[in-house]
């Protein structure tokens, strides 16, 4: 006998020269990886409107491209709570539209008084003409403060059903697969079955 040996090849490893293949574990781990990457992404843009409502900002995905190029689709707008006697020309402001009560943003375009009241006449950016009818708004409207572009794509997803079960299951199986093969090494290096 010589006082040579050679090296124990991991269960499920390919041995090449007598050396054990790693590649199949760096995959692995590089796929846990990036799965956790996505759900920290995920978390993180939750997060993130959790803490820009705590900080007294409300928080709109963008749906639509009526406001483009200034606030892109898939954006995540954050508005402050402004008075309406506030309000001027050229504020973009979030509302509740009086005919169909959708959410809209858009920027006002002209304000004039009509029997005591303020009328807004607003416009979406990328439209040619102002919206048809003026809107009466009355106590607290929301004023645009800042958008980020992109970030309501994600924010949208996580509020979904798939993206709660990906922030779910993802992380577990990220964990699974970057520590389940130390885990069964662990195991089968104790007899245990």
């Amino acid at each position: 006998m010589s006082g040579r040996s050679l090296p124990v090849p991991q269960a499920g490893a390919r041995v090449e020269g007598g050396r054990a293949s790693v590649w199949p574990r760096r995959l692995l781990d590089i796929v846990g990886y990036l799965a956790l990457a996505l759900c920290l992404a995920l978390l993180g843009s939750l997060l993130t409107v959790a803490a820009t409502n705590l900080l007294g900002y409300q928080s709109y995905v963008i749906y639509s491209g009526s406001m483009e190029p200034t606030v892109k689709v898939g954006s995540l707008l954050l508005t402050r709570p402004a008075d309406v006697d506030d309000l001027r020309v050229g504020d973009v402001i979030t509302y509740r539209s009086p005919g169909n009560h959708t959410t809209l943003t858009h920027r006002i375009v002209s304000v004039r008084q009509e029997d005591g009241e303020r009328v807004f006449t607003t416009k979406g950016d990328a439209s040619l003409e102002p919206d048809p009818r003026g809107v009466i708004l009355r106590g607290q409207v929301s004023k645009m403060a800042f958008d980020i572009p992109y970030l309501g794509y994600v924010v949208d997803f996580a509020k979904s059903i798939q993206g709660v079960v990906l922030l779910l299951l993802v992380p577990a199986a990220g964990l699974l697969l970057m520590q389940g093969p130390k885990l069964w090494k662990g195991r089968a290096s104790r007899g245990v079955q």
